[in-house]
């Protein structure tokens, strides 16, 4: 009998052990109205996803009885697809995913929606495919962001000129967008700005001055201005073309960063647009804990607001990331 009590103890304690441990790996106890949000990101080293991240984390923090689980899929995209399987086995109540390629992520997507785990989309948009299987979209409209850079250089190039772009991520929403934003103004607008090249930094500001060197060396004079599809390629490529004597290329950004504003202070970049991390997730965080308590979204898609910014009105604008 002696033997028997022993052998059970040990075996609860045992299980307690393990408990604990399990308890661990997914974060430790949680009270039963905790909302838990996965958040699935393509790449937590660039500026922005990491600034979005550091305001969704701290606006769940104020608001209290949520826990944000953050998986970086550091730009490989069967990291990301992983992530978001670890993120449905943990049963999380609100599934936040900004894809690293619209179609690829698909399958995770379809994980995800097949377990009952609402889908929100997050700073960027899935494929067609993809937009059947999440409950909205929340963030900036990267298609209307090519149509004001498109405005901002026609404006400051008269309509005439050869121009490049500097693109980030081969194959993103994000990027696909932009540029077809950008494309379409230009045509509805009449422009005479003839697009001569466009060239993928990865939303590295390192790699976008390379871009730079070898667009001078294509075009040389002939090139006139460069859409840089954020404010910190295209604020890097700015630079180079100051270095190379040539500050009267016009670049244009998008997302009223931190170096954006200052190149279009010193004179280095003509404009950009407003794209807060903080308004994005913010306006995110409230849309998960909307459909963490089976409400609707105002709109199938939500976009924050997304004001010009030139020297005009620079001074209005302080940068986030």
């Amino acid at each position: 009998m002696r033997k028997n009590l022993i052998s059970l103890t040990r075996r609860a304690l045992m299980g307690v052990a393990a408990g604990a441990i399990a308890a661990c790996l997914t974060g430790g106890a949680l009270a039963a109205d905790t909302v838990v949000i996965g958040h699935s990101q393509p790449n937590l080293g660039w500026a922005y996803i990491a600034a979005f991240t550091k305001a969704l984390e701290a606006a769940a923090a104020e608001k209290g009885g949520v826990e944000v689980v953050t998986l970086s899929a550091d730009g490989d995209i069967a990291k990301q697809s992983n992530d978001i399987d670890a993120l449905i086995a943990r049963k999380v109540d609100v599934l936040l995913v900004t894809s690293l390629d619209g179609n690829a992520v698909v399958p995770a997507l379809q994980a995800a929606h097949d377990a009952g785990i609402p889908i929100l989309a997050v700073s960027n948009e899935p494929s067609e495919a993809g937009q059947a299987l999440i409950s909205g979209f929340s963030g900036p409209d990267d298609y209307a962001q090519g149509r004001i850079a498109a405005e901002l250089m026609n404006d400051a190039l008269n309509g005439e000129g050869k121009v490049a772009l500097i693109e980030g991520s081969p194959g993103q929403s994000t990027t696909l967008l932009r540029t077809q934003g950008f494309k379409d103004k230009l045509a509805e607008l009449g422009s005479k700005l003839e697009i001569v090249d466009a060239q993928t930094a990865d939303w590295n500001p390192v790699k976008a001055k390379a871009v730079a060197e070898n667009l001078l060396t294509a075009y040389g004079d002939a090139l006139k201005g460069v859409f840089g599809h954020d404010d910190n390629t295209a604020a890097a490529a700015a630079e180079v073309f100051a270095e190379k004597g040539r500050k009267d290329i016009v670049a244009v950004g998008t997302g009223g960063t931190i170096n954006g504003l200052k190149a279009i202070r010193d004179g280095l970049m003509f404009g950009t647009m407003d794209q807060s991390p903080t308004t994005d997730a913010r306006q995110a965080l409230d849309f998960a804990l909307k459909l963490a308590n089976g409400e609707a979204l105002p709109a199938k898609r939500n976009i924050i607001p997304m004001p010009k910014i030139t020297a005009e009105n620079v001074g209005e604008f302080k940068g986030e990331w």
